[in-house]
């Protein structure tokens, strides 16, 4: 059935790391290992609350007992600014675990940049400034499993509700985390937008099949079912699906 993408946006609440700075450098130069060990003097290092065990907005949750697995998928994963792949990362993930924050879970992710790059002190005082106020992650999983019945909630015929949501599983991949503006993204709290990668009817789509298609609203259920068959496509980072016509209709 594929994999799912997902992506999720918290409040950033990356505070400045003071305390033990040798540890977190040692943890740098072991896990991302970069050709020329970092020390002290050459990096900057945040850390960001950035997954919880709690209900997101879309009714996609967390299982507490797989975060601190999920945790170490962070690492050296790249840190962007606004999901932007078109540049290269500004930081990078070189630690994170799993943390009790308030009556929630939370996965707190270090990352670090180094002091001599250029935009180094634009990057931290935007940061600490509060000028990037979320930070958001986009990873893989395989299945969202749904809380009333325990199947995969795109094909049950169940709907999240104020009792029914579903849980993440099978989460294979971080593919990077982000930095972004406050309001940049809907739900200034926790979003999360999901979508199946492979949900094409072969019968249907086959490289020499000619076919009107139509831009199909609302082609995507609440767990991440393409409700039209078609073809997936995204512009203008809106996902969209392009359906044949009398589907469409």
């Amino acid at each position: 059935m594929g994999t799912i993408k997902a992506i999720q946006t918290a409040e950033l609440a990356a505070s400045a790391v003071e305390n033990d700075i040798q540890k977190y450098v040692n943890l740098i130069n072991a896990n991302i290992k970069p050709p020329v060990p970092v020390t002290a003097s050459d990096v900057i290092i945040r850390a960001m609350y950035i997954v919880s065990d709690g209900i997101n907005s879309y009714g996609g949750r967390f299982d507490r007992t797989d975060l601190p697995a999920i945790a170490r998928l962070f690492i050296d994963s790249p840190v962007l600014i606004g999901h932007d792949k078109s540049g290269l990362p500004v930081a990078r993930n070189f630690w994170a675990e799993a943390v009790e924050k308030g009556s929630r879970l939370w996965i707190k992710s270090y990352f670090y940049w180094l002091r001599e790059t250029d935009g180094a002190s634009r990057l931290k005082l935007n940061i600490d400034s509060g000028i990037y106020k979320e930070c958001s992650v986009s990873f893989t999983y395989t299945m969202p499993e749904c809380t009333a019945c325990g199947k995969d909630m795109r094909f049950c015929g169940h709907q999240v509700g104020e009792d029914i949501f579903f849980y993440y599983r099978g989460v294979e991949r971080v593919l990077e985390t982000s930095l972004v503006y406050r309001g940049s993204i809907p739900d200034t709290s926790i979003t999360d937008q999901l979508v199946a990668d492979s949900y094409l009817d072969s019968n249907t789509l086959k490289p020499d099949n000619q076919a009107v298609y139509t831009i199909a609203p609302g082609a995507y259920n609440m767990a991440g079912l393409m409700t039209h068959k078609g073809i997936r496509a995204r512009l203008n980072n809106h996902s969209f699906i392009l359906a044949i016509e009398d589907e469409a209709a």
